[in-house]
């Protein structure tokens, strides 16, 4: 299950990673902001090929005011016509010049590539106030649709340029003769058509307000060449990206890594052997003669640590007297060691190291659980050192041996996460699909980060975790309930409550207690305040004195770790243009 959930949180992830910038550029901006500098005069030059090849040259005369660098010109590639949504008008060979002279620009895009943007002019330098004249010339391919006739439609001046115009002139060459020619603008101002001869169109106009444009429709004498066309829109262009090969080859590449990253996770898995019942724990392979603890013995079957780890450890030697609870008030715990030499050296490796972090060591010592911040910090240390001592149990004792597999698995895997965190995060390749090979190996393969794997059971191992998980089963399954002799051994029950707490099966411990005998559960000795009554849900029922020792430990690990917490914030920042259909764009001052 543990596998499973890791899979499904990295497929979560690798989802909102693909469609995040997606989403994120779903919202138009809206922005109309109104330019401080002038186009005295554009004047543009369109000549259409029968393919339709379109060769663009834009003339604008800017009025600049002091403290601007130059200006910006941005193209919308989609199509104004959501029939055409898989249409993309994108500029190419694009060259500029500023008064005749070469002028240094840079290209970006925006919104997942729907907008093609020229940043033109120095960002170290400011341009002198006054008119500059600005030569952009560039080409677009399949600017005719398809069908007969054909038709061309196109923005001859864009409808997002934020610098208001004091007159247009854009003059059309066709490659035939067109059998209707229209202008319009899209605030309703006039446009006017002039015919200087049989493939020429001149429109022109006066002043245009700023996000103005003017468009032009022609029917012409042939039919149209078509236009390549994408299955999708170009607001998925960052995801799919610009040919259909993308989406498929990454697929068929994901289901392959996928599958690496699966088999690579089942081989780290372990058939489970027979667990037959066991009515007590099973020895310690290093020393036969005694039995594992709670955290040796749930270390062996699962090959991770309890969750309740600490809790039954100090159980366990509260048990067996090595130690007594003492509650001091509703919510602190005195524990003081009854320990001689003799039983410190016989202690189980993980009880061994709770009670050296804890300090008990020695007969008379004394730790207080009180939900202090010293408290907290011993017992954080006592967790660390009896996990790092389980583990090393695990290796010495010949239960278990590392997997140079399975640790170059998770390396493998690791390493594709962080690869593809990046991509996704930063979004480096052309399409976000492009990261799913990468994704999906760490999705097959997530389940590598499971506790146990990077070790394997022995053949020695595997007999003691059929032991081990007999003796869960003895704990916390109904089978054999006629076979437990409580009458016999009244001490049973109580004993086995540190591993049922280990098991996390202590409700069923107790029940099963109810059912071989029709009484309650005997209370602890080594427990003080312990309360189990007839309308209990559970051993560890409101009040209980497991529940208030469990607390008091909790408490002050959490002193500690409070003590340890740090916190920060971050920002973020977005924008956007407008604009649209063929030949759709603007620009402004910078």
């Amino acid at each position: 299950m543990k596998r499973f959930v890791l899979s499904l949180v990295v497929a979560i992830a690798t989802v909102i990673g693909l469609f995040w910038p997606v989403i994120a550029n779903s919202s138009p901006s809206g922005d109309t902001t109104v330019d401080t500098a002038v186009i005295t005069d554009y004047n543009a030059d369109f000549t259409l090929a029968r393919d339709g090849q379109l060769t663009v040259d834009e003339v604008l005369t800017v009025d600049l005011p002091s403290g601007k660098h130059g200006i910006f010109q941005f193209w919308d590639v989609s199509d104004a016509d959501p029939a055409n949504k898989g249409v993309r008008y994108r500029p190419q060979d694009i060259a500029i010049t500023m008064d005749g002279q070469p002028v240094p620009f840079e290209l970006s895009e925006e919104q997942g590539g729907r907008f093609k943007v020229a940043r033109i002019g120095d960002a170290n330098s400011f341009v002198t106030p006054g008119e500059h004249r600005y030569q952009i010339s560039y080409r677009v391919a399949d600017t005719i649709g398809g069908g007969d006739p054909g038709r061309f439609i196109w923005r001859v001046v864009g409808n997002g340029w934020r610098m208001r115009m004091e007159k247009s002139t854009s003059t059309v060459h066709f490659p035939e003769n067109p059998t209707s020619f229209a202008c319009s603008t899209n605030d309703g101002s006039p446009c006017e058509v002039a015919e200087p001869d049989a493939t020429t169109r001149v429109v022109t106009t006066g002043p245009l307000a700023p996000n103005t444009g003017v468009a032009v429709k022609a029917e012409l004498p042939f039919a149209g060449p078509g236009r390549t066309q994408l299955p999708w829109s170009v607001s998925m262009d960052v995801l799919l990206g610009n040919s259909r090969l993308v989406p498929i080859v990454s697929v068929l590449l994901s289901l392959l890594t996928f599958a690496a990253g699966f088999l690579w996770m089942r081989r780290s898995r372990e058939d489970t052997p027979l667990l037959p019942v066991m009515y007590e724990p099973p020895a310690d392979p290093q020393k036969p003669s005694r039995k594992l603890g709670p955290v040796e013995t749930y270390y062996v079957a699962y090959e991770s640590m309890p969750r309740k780890a600490l809790v039954s450890t100090l159980f366990h030697l509260a048990e067996q007297g090595h130690v007594t609870l003492n509650r001091t008030t509703s919510s602190d715990w005195t524990v003081v060691s009854q320990l001689t030499p003799g039983r410190f050296a016989s202690l189980d490796p993980a009880s061994n190291a709770v009670v050296a972090a804890l300090g008990l060591s020695q007969a008379g010592y004394v730790f207080e659980a009180d939900g202090s911040k010293s408290a907290g910090q011993k017992l954080s240390t006592a967790t660390k050192e009896m996990e790092a001592a389980t583990r090393n149990w695990g290796l010495q004792s010949g239960s278990l041996e590392r997997s140079r597999s399975e640790l170059f698995g998770r390396i493998a895997v690791g390493a594709a996460l962080v690869v593809a965190a990046v991509l996704l995060i930063f979004q480096i390749l052309p399409a976000q699909i492009m990261a799913l090979p990468i994704a999906a190996f760490v999705i097959g393969g997530a389940g590598l980060f499971v506790p146990g794997v990077g070790t394997r059971r022995t053949p020695l191992g595997r007999e003691v975790w059929s032991r081990s998980g007999g003796f869960e089963r003895l704990l916390s399954t109904t089978s054999n309930q006629e076979r437990l002799d409580f009458s016999a051994r009244k001490e049973l029950f109580t004993s086995y409550i540190p591993y049922a707490m280990a098991f996390n099966c202590a409700d069923a411990w107790a029940a099963k207690y109810r059912y071989a005998t029709g009484q309650e559960p005997p209370d602890p000795v080594w427990l003080p305040g312990f309360y189990v009554g007839s309308t209990s849900h559970g051993l560890f029922g409101g009040g209980s004195g497991m529940d208030s020792f469990e607390s008091s430990l909790s408490s002050s690990l959490s002193a500690y770790s409070s003590s340890q917490s740090s916190s920060g914030s971050g920002g973020g920042f977005g924008g956007g243009f407008g604009g649209g259909g063929g030949g759709g764009g603007g620009g402004g001052s910078w």
